[in-house]
C-alpha cells in the first residue's frame, strides 16, 4: 500500500511539474509581448502628441528595455531589500540536515538559505530554476517550530520547487507582478489585470493551491500530522510586514492580512481527513 501511495504521488508530482513549466514557458512569451505592445502605445501617443518620430521610437525601445531589465533582475531585488542575509555556515544545522536529507530525496540541489528577522513564522520559495533558488526562512519560524515541524514546512517548500510551482509564482511576480521605483512612488505597469487572470498566472493564490501543496508535501515526509503541527504552530502568527502584498504568494502561509487563501484552521482540518 505504501509502494502504491509512493507511485501515486510521483506520477501526480510529475504531471503538475510539466504543467506549471508550460505555464513558465505561456506566462513569459505573454509578458514579453504585453510588454512590447505597451512601448509600441507609448511610442504612437508621443507622436501623437507631436514629438519627433525618432524620439518617440527610442523612448518606446528605452521602455521596453527597462520592463525586461526589472523584470530579469526581480529575485535579486526581492532579496537585496529583506532584511537578514544568506545562512552562514555552520550556523543553523537542523536546517541544514534536513533541507540536505530532503533534497537527497526529491533529487534537486539544496536551496540557499536567506534568515529573515521577523516575529512571523513562514518560509517563502523564490526562484526560476529548480536547481537555483533560495528559501527565505523567518526567525519566528526558526525559534516557534519542532523539528518535526520544520521538517514539514521545508518539504512543502521542496515540494514547490520540484513541481515548478515556485518557478510560475516567481516569474509571475517578476513579469506581471513587477513593481518599479521606490516605495512612495511605486509604478505597477499590470496593476488592473483582473484577479481570475492573476490566479491563472500565479500572481495570485487559488484558494486550492494551498490545499494541494499541503497535501503533497506530506508525500515527501510521508507523514502528515508533522504537516498538521506545523500548521497549527503557525496558527496567527505568519504575517510578515517586511515584504510586499505582491509577493504573498511566495510564502507558505498568508503573509498579508489582505488575502483570499484558506484560514489555517481549514488547511489543518482538511490534512488531519487525510
Amino acid at each position: 500500500r505504501l509502494a502504491g501511495n509512493y507511485w501515486r504521488h510521483e506520477i501526480f508530482m510529475n504531471e503538475v511539474s510539466e504543467e506549471n513549466r508550460q505555464k513558465v514557458g505561456s506566462v513569459t512569451a505573454l509578458f514579453v509581448l504585453c510588454a512590447l505592445i505597451l512601448s509600441v502605445i507609448l511610442s504612437l501617443l508621443l507622436m501623437a502628441a507631436s514629438a519627433p518620430k525618432e524620439i518617440a521610437l527610442l523612448v518606446g525601445l528605452l521602455a521596453l528595455l527597462l520592463l525586461l531589465w526589472v523584470s530579469a533582475t526581480t529575485e535579486r531585488r526581492i532579496l537585496n531589500s529583506l532584511p537578514g542575509g544568506r545562512l552562514a555556515e555552520g550556523d543553523h544545522p537542523r536546517i541544514t540536515n534536513l533541507l540536505e536529507a530532503l533534497c537527497l530525496s526529491t533529487g534537486i540541489s539544496p536551496p540557499q538559505i536567506h534568515i529573515l528577522p521577523t516575529k512571523g513564522r513562514n518560509i517563502a520559495a523564490l526562484g526560476r530554476s529548480v536547481n537555483e533558488s533560495t528559501l527565505i526562512i523567518t526567525t519566528g519560524l526558526l525559534e516557534a517550530a519542532t523539528r518535526i515541524e520544520l521538517e514539514a514546512v521545508l518539504a512543502n517548500r521542496i515540494y514547490q520547487i520540484v513541481s515548478h510551482r515556485t518557478a510560475l509564482v516567481t516569474v509571475a511576480v517578476s513579469t506581471f507582478g513587477l513593481e518599479i521605483g521606490p516605495s512612495p512612488f511605486r509604478i505597477r505597469p499590470f496593476a488592473l489585470m483582473s484577479p481570475k487572470l492573476k490566479q491563472k498566472t500565479g500572481l495570485l493564490v487559488d484558494p486550492s493551491q494551498d490545499f494541494s501543496g499541503d497535501a503533497a508535501g506530506t508525500g515527501i515526509t510521508r507523514y502528515p500530522p508533522g504537516m498538521v503541527e506545523a500548521i497549527e504552530m503557525a496558527d496567527n502568527g505568519t504575517l510578515i510586514s517586511e515584504t510586499s502584498p505582491s509577493l504573498d504568494s511566495l510564502w507558505l502561509f498568508p503573509s498579508k492580512p489582505e488575502t483570499n487563501r484558506p484560514s489555517v484552521e481549514a488547511r489543518a482540518t482538511v490534512l488531519r481527513e487525510m
